[in-house]
């Protein structure tokens, strides 16, 4: 069982939410964090992030709104995207981004994950094979 603190991926809100494939996974994780053995965080970037997923779905904005009041009352403490981790956001895309690879939110939650020491939790493939070379410890959400 995982315990402590966890940066919480866009994948956990929004498989939480709507009830995909993962969404089992989620609820354990969600279990977790209401007994108290996950302290949950997430990145301010989060946010954008699963918006910018739902709009690219065709979800429309008046949805997207009532999600992101959803997301809100999952609880997690937000943690700002300083310009520092924007800049060290921008490097690891430049060396990791692309088609197949990091993708480009994804590098903010990775970038906080290594200046905070957070355990990243995600089903993102590139993230969990390449977590030693980016510098952060991954924890698959398929694996909860």
């Amino acid at each position: 069982m995982i315990r402590g603190p966890l940066l919480l991926d866009a994948d956990f809100f929004i498989s939480y939410l709507t009830g995909d494939l993962l969404f089992e996974h989620s609820r354990r994780v969600m279990r977790f964090i209401l007994g108290g053995a996950i302290k949950p965080h997430a990145s301010s970037e989060v946010y954008d992030d699963i918006a910018s997923a739902l709009r690219s779905q065709g979800v429309s904005l008046e949805e997207v709104e009532s999600f992101l009041r959803d997301v809100a009352a999952i609880p997690h403490r937000t943690i700002p995207i300083t310009s520092e981790v924007a800049a060290e956001a921008i490097r690891i895309y430049r060396e990791h981004g692309g088609p197949r690879r990091l993708h480009y939110f994804d590098s903010f939650h990775v970038a906080l994950a290594r200046q905070r020491g957070l355990p990243i939790l995600t089903s993102d493939r590139y993230i969990l094979r390449n977590a030693d070379r980016l510098g952060v410890r991954a924890v698959d959400l398929r694996e909860i």
